[in-house]
């Protein structure tokens, strides 16, 4: 690839063979682990990782319902997607949402007791599933490395948010 600019030929730029195989073993790393992670959620919780995700998110607002266009820009999925999951979320009991009178085009959603029990027994499970998968087999320096390696990224991305990217929940009570 080359184009000229006035008299200077430049030439633009592209992934190296090493920067293509580092993306691709990032990629299926993620699929792998993150498979791993649901496969355990769903058959010991019935919950999938978005379900899971949304119940953890709710619980790191710190008893404080959460305006469903903010879970859904928090989990980076769509509008329609969030509310297909807070559906089955509410038939099984685990989170209500609510309309204030004051402004009827808000939803505010929270955990049940039943939401908050079933996340505890999840939350324990995502842990020890986590540490099996990615935590054994890295120390912690090398632990540090990567979520630096990926700030790094999403903040070059305009990606970085707080809120969605470093929720530090603290272990749910068992």
């Amino acid at each position: 690839y080359s184009y000229n600019v006035g008299t200077l030929k430049a030439k633009a730029r592209v992934a190296t063979l090493e920067q293509v195989n580092a993306w691709i073993n990032m990629h299926q790393t993620i699929r792998v682990i993150q498979g791993r992670l649901e496969e355990r959620l769903r058959s010991e919780t019935d919950l999938s990782w978005a379900e899971f995700e949304t119940l953890m998110r709710l619980k790191t607002a710190a008893g404080q319902p959460l305006h469903m266009g903010e879970i859904a820009y928090q989990l980076v999925g769509s509008p329609s997607g969030t509310t297909r999951i807070a559906d089955r979320l509410e038939n099984a009991g685990l989170i209500e949402r609510e309309t204030p009178r004051e402004n009827r085009r808000v939803v505010l959603v929270k955990l049940t007791e039943k939401g908050n029990r079933v996340l505890a027994k999840a939350d324990r499970l995502f842990r020890e599933s986590l540490h099996e998968t990615f935590a054994a087999h890295l120390t912690d320096r090398e632990v540090g490395a990567v979520r630096q390696a990926m700030r790094k990224l999403l903040e070059g991305n305009d990606a970085w948010q707080e809120a969605r990217c470093s929720p530090a929940s603290p272990p749910a009570s068992s």
